[in-house]
């Protein structure tokens, strides 16, 4: 298995605080169940922020041209990592690994994609 992609985002929570203000901003980037996840969250915007940081990573790291954002979705698997899901036929046989972490003021992701091909 390689690894054909790489990628790095950090975004400041306040950014996506002021943006998801905008009516239907959200919805634009976001699945109903991703808004659904950080809404029931205590630092909602902190969990926005992060996943908005998963998706630009994960754009960063694809080894082909765009996907709209709303087609990355992020979701916590049953023993509550991080995981990645593509509504693109491309992604098939493609692997992703992601990292999370923010703080009150900043969120950062980390995306690794692997050909799960070779």
């Amino acid at each position: 298995m390689a690894i054909v992609g790489l990628g790095t985002d950090i975004v400041e929570v306040q950014r996506i605080a002021d943006f998801a203000k905008k009516p239907g901003a959200l919805e634009r980037i976001f699945s109903a169940e991703e808004i659904a996840y950080c809404r029931a969250r205590k630092n909602c915007f902190e969990h926005l922020a992060v996943r908005f940081a998963a998706k630009e990573a994960v754009y960063k790291a694809l080894p082909f041209g765009e996907v709209a954002f709303k087609k990355i979705t992020v979701h916590n698997g049953p023993d509550g990592e991080p995981r990645i899901n593509i509504d693109d036929e491309r992604c098939a046989g493609l692997r992703f690994f992601i990292s999370l972490s923010h703080t009150q003021n900043y969120a950062v992701a980390t995306a690794v994609v692997e050909n799960a091909r070779d």
